[in-house]
């Protein structure tokens, strides 16, 4: 017995490591986003990048951006390229007396329930933030077709494949290897996303709370130890019944 559950831990760890060893991750270069409402555009800045669902009463929403502009050689040939997103909120506007003729005035937290679909889309041109508006965001990131598009219902990082688009980039020597981001779905339909970022986020002081959470490009999703038990569980079926018979 004391064999079966060495030979257990070893199946387990050795899986464990050959996953971590053959995956490949680059971090994005630049991230960030920019609101689009009444009455002015603002820029975003801070420890969070917020996408709003498009077409929102009022034209509130914002829209997200990432840059790769770096070495991707480490991904060439491979046959799958993950873009690993991580959700840190859902979060919803608020408006005062104005209503959604002005600008929000806060946001709420939602807890549980609902969802949102995000859509990625390979940006052919530097995101620079001049000209960009509501008819920038319909024409760059509403009608082109996904990349990839991902539906969060909680927390956490979710993997969208986008392997064509990064062949693309490696292919052609983009100089240019940037995704845009935009809501296309909702439930509630006024809620928004917080997505992790390069920025850590930072007291009045500039000491670190809590460390960045970005984009990365990655080749294998990172797997939970609970579902890589659960691949090992017919090999331990198999190997425990040998070892009975024997």
């Amino acid at each position: 017995m004391r064999f079966f559950k060495i030979l257990v831990f070893g199946l387990i760890l050795s899986g464990f490591q050959q996953v971590r060893a053959d995956t490949v991750q680059i971090m994005t270069t630049g991230d960030g986003y920019k609101y689009l409402g009444a009455p002015t555009p603002a820029n975003g800045t801070g420890s969070y990048m917020d996408v709003g669902l498009y077409g929102t009463p009022g034209g509130h929403y914002s829209i997200g951006f990432a840059k790769f502009n770096a070495d991707l050689s480490r991904l060439a040939g491979a046959q799958k390229v993950f873009l690993a997103v991580n959700l840190l909120n859902f979060v919803a506007p608020t408006f005062g007396t104005d209503g959604t003729s002005a600008q929000p005035t806060g946001f709420t937290y939602p807890v549980t329930g609902g969802n949102f679909t995000l859509k990625v889309v390979e940006l052919t041109s530097a995101f620079t933030g001049i000209g960009v508006d509501a008819n920038w965001a319909h024409t760059n990131l509403f009608l082109p077709s996904a990349a990839g598009t991902v539906t969060f219902s909680q927390a956490g990082y979710q993997y969208v494949d986008i392997s064509s688009t990064v062949a693309g980039w490696i292919s052609r020597a983009a100089t240019v290897k940037e995704l845009g981001f935009i809501g296309i779905a909702s439930t509630p339909n006024t809620w928004s996303l917080n997505l992790g970022t390069l920025e850590a986020e930072r007291d009045l002081d500039g000491n670190i709370l809590v460390a960045a959470a970005p984009m990365f490009l990655t080749t294998i999703p990172e797997p939970s130890m609970l579902s890589l038990l659960a691949c090992s569980l017919p090999i331990i079926g198999w190997v425990r019944r040998r070892l009975t018979k024997s």
